[in-house]
């Protein structure tokens, strides 16, 4: 699965995609620097998996990710389905989950796509046109090919109205895909409002610049912002939720602190699919126990046995966030 970063050119879509990612895919001041999208994963660094280590010291922690997708600019008038902007919108579909990135930061050295028009409502708006107008022409060619279809009359009709529709079995419309603003701001500057149900509020740029610092500085840095604004690890954990996923956790003999995304209401088996194919094939049963529990014993194995809290289950136990896994084969 997979998060597709989208936006009008010059909003800091690729900035955000290299932040996420520890990457550096070329960015500029200029729309359309981007045309084929850059892809990457962004590691999602849970705090809980530092916390395992200080009981484990010497074990070796590895991160569960999730992949972005950084698409190019979204040019008014993609709907068309002309040149860039059909082969953008193609990209789009290709994802997931949306993050929209909305400019309201003010920069003389990243020129506007629309100085005269361009406010951060105007800019959400106007590509969520875009996205409404290509999902109703999609919408209108498979009436034309079932036109007593229930599902493709409703959904044009919704998207006529500009109302996220169902989802498509094939997951052609992007619409119905879970979608959050990131409205890219400048630090210290006053918060914009933007009437949307899921919005993040981040300094990309001042985030960006935090990357090569250590650790200690960085969590003191972070205080400093304000309570609303987002550090790039919310944002990870955000496409997270977005995508359904939660994380379990292996402990490999005390060598391994590896983390795991799997899709929410997975079963144990299914999860062992995830760790290795072999280990779901010979699956026998699981010895389970939860990050929470294991927190509130003092990290002390020895008390969660005491007090019952580590268990075995069969295939069909239904892995929950922060689990903590053995699989027995």
């Amino acid at each position: 699965m997979n998060c597709g970063i989208i936006g009008l050119p010059n909003v800091g879509k690729t900035a955000l995609f290299n932040l996420l990612t520890e990457n550096s895919a070329e960015s500029s001041s200029y729309p359309y620097c981007t045309i084929e999208p850059n892809t990457g994963i962004a590691l999602h660094k849970d705090k809980r998996q530092n916390r395992l280590q200080a009981v484990f010291p010497s074990a070796k922690i590895v991160y569960p990710y999730v992949k972005i997708v950084d698409v190019a600019g979204l040019p008014p008038g993609a709907s068309k389905g002309e040149g860039l902007g059909n082969q953008f919108l193609s990209h789009v579909r290709n994802t997931d989950a949306v993050l929209h990135v909305v400019r309201a930061f003010n920069s003389p050295e990243v020129s506007r796509f629309d100085s005269k028009e361009s406010t951060p409502g105007n800019d959400l708006e106007l590509v969520e046109t875009e996205l409404f107008l290509a999902d109703l022409e999609i919408a209108s060619r498979r009436l034309e090919e079932e036109p007593e279809s229930k599902y493709w009359n409703e959904t044009a009709s919704r998207l006529r109205n500009q109302e996220i529709p169902q989802p498509d079995d094939e997951g052609d419309l992007i619409t119905p895909k879970p979608q959050v603003i990131v409205m890219n701001i400048t630090t210290g500057a006053e918060k914009p409002q933007i009437n949307r149900q899921k919005v993040i509020y981040a300094d990309v740029d001042f985030l960006q610049g935090m990357a090569d610092i250590d650790e200690k500085e960085k969590t003191e840095f972070l205080k400093e912002m304000p309570a609303w604004e987002s550090s790039a690890g919310e944002i990870v954990s955000e496409i997270k939720k977005m995508l359904g996923l939660v994380t379990v956790f292996t402990l490999v003999g005390g060598k391994e602190i590896k983390g795991y995304n799997v899709q929410k209401g997975s079963t144990v088996y299914e999860t062992a699919g995830k760790i290795h194919t072999d280990m779901q094939e010979t699956f026998a049963r699981a010895r389970v126990y939860n990050f929470e529990d294991l927190k509130a014993s003092g990290f002390k194995t020895d008390n969660l046995k005491n007090s019952g809290k580590i268990r075995t289950e069969g295939k069909d136990y239904t892995v929950e966030d922060g689990d903590i896994v053995e699989i027995l084969f």
